[in-house]
C-alpha cells in the first residue's frame, strides 16, 4: 500500500490547531470544568508521545524544545507522600488540589530534556511511583480522554479515586477533586511556557560548575534529579538515593530578563 507523506506546511496546520485546542481547554479547565483535563491530556499524547510505530508532531515538524518543570525537587526517602505539581487550598467546604500554575520570580524553576521532562516523578504515594508521562497516557489512553476502560489499574485507581496520597485536614475530610487532572493541567502549563522559553533559547546559559546534578532512576524510564551540593542529606537518604542507577548531569543558568531565571540540567 502507497502511503502519503505530509508535507512540513500541512504538519504545521496540524501543530497549530493542537496548540489552539490545548489553550482553549486550558481556559475551559481554569473556569471550573475539571474534566477538560482528558481533552488537555490527549492533545498532550499527539504533540509529545511516541512509539516504535509513531512519531510525536514535535519530532514530525522538527522543533527542538527545552522542557520547563514547576516541580519541587523530590526526595524518594520522605516518610510522606509527593506530589510535586500541586499546591493545597483549603477552602469553606474542605481542602482541594490546585495546579501549579503561579510561578514566583524567587523561586527555582529547571529545564530539561524532553526524556528527563517526560520520565520524571511527579507523584510518589509511598506504593507506586508516577512520571508526566504515566498521567499523560492514562488519561488520554484510560480514562476518556482518547478511550475508556472498564477497568482501572489498581495505582491510578487508588491514586484518583482512593486518597493514595492521604491528604485530610484538621476534620478529616479529603480533597474533592482529582490530583491527576490537576496534574495535567500543571504539565500543559508547563508545556506552554516551554515553547515560549524555547523561542528565546538558553544561548547565554553559564555552566554552573560548582554544582553537581544527576539522574536517579527507579526503573529503566522513570526518574529525578539529584544533587549532592543542593540536598543536605543525611547518611540514611544517601544510602536510599543510591540504590537507584545514576546518570550524570550537568547544570546551566539562564537569565531570561524581567528578574526570571532558569536552570538547565542537561548532560
Amino acid at each position: 500500500m502507497v502511503k502519503y507523506k505530509r508535507k512540513k506546511n500541512e504538519l504545521k496546520e496540524y501543530w497549530d490547531d493542537q496548540i489552539n485546542f490545548l489553550i482553549r481547554e486550558v481556559n475551559e479547565f481554569d473556569n471550573g470544568s475539571e474534566n477538560e483535563a482528558r481533552r488537555i491530556a490527549s492533545c498532550l499524547r499527539i504533540l509529545l508521545h511516541e512509539t516504535k510505530y509513531s512519531k510525536s508532531l514535535v519530532r514530525q515538524i522538527g522543533i527542538n524544545l527545552i522542557y520547563f518543570s514547576s516541580s519541587s525537587f523530590y526526595n524518594p526517602a520522605n516518610l510522606l507522600t509527593s506530589w510535586t505539581l500541586l499546591t493545597l487550598q483549603l477552602c469553606p467546604d474542605g481542602i482541594q488540589y490546585l495546579p501549579n500554575i503561579i510561578y514566583d520570580k524567587d523561586n527555582r524553576y529547571f529545564c530539561y530534556t524532553f526524556d528527563d521532562w517526560w520520565n520524571e516523578v511527579i507523584f510518589d504515594d509511598k506504593s507506586n511511583v508516577f512520571t508526566r508521562k504515566d498521567i499523560i497516557l492514562f488519561v488520554a489512553n484510560n480514562d476518556g480522554g482518547a478511550h475508556v476502560d472498564p477497568e482501572l489499574k489498581e495505582s491510578f485507581f487508588l491514586l484518583s479515586k482512593q486518597n493514595s496520597l492521604g491528604i485530610m485536614d484538621n476534620f478529616d475530610q479529603t480533597p474533592e477533586n482529582n490530583p491527576i487532572y490537576q496534574a495535567v493541567r500543571s504539565i500543559a502549563e508547563e508545556f506552554l511556557i516551554s515553547l515560549k522559553i524555547s523561542e528565546i533559547g538558553l544561548k547565554t546559559r553559564k555552566q554552573c560548575k560548582d554544582k553537581t546534578f544527576e539522574m536517579r532512576f527507579f526503573d529503566d524510564s522513570r526518574r529525578y534529579k539529584w544533587s549532592s551540593t543542593e540536598t543536605n542529606a543525611s547518611e540514611e537518604i544517601k544510602e536510599i538515593v543510591n540504590q537507584h542507577r545514576v546518570e550524570d548531569r550537568k547544570l546551566y543558568l539562564q537569565e531570561l530578563g524581567n528578574g526570571m531565571k532558569v536552570e538547565f540540567v542537561g548532560k
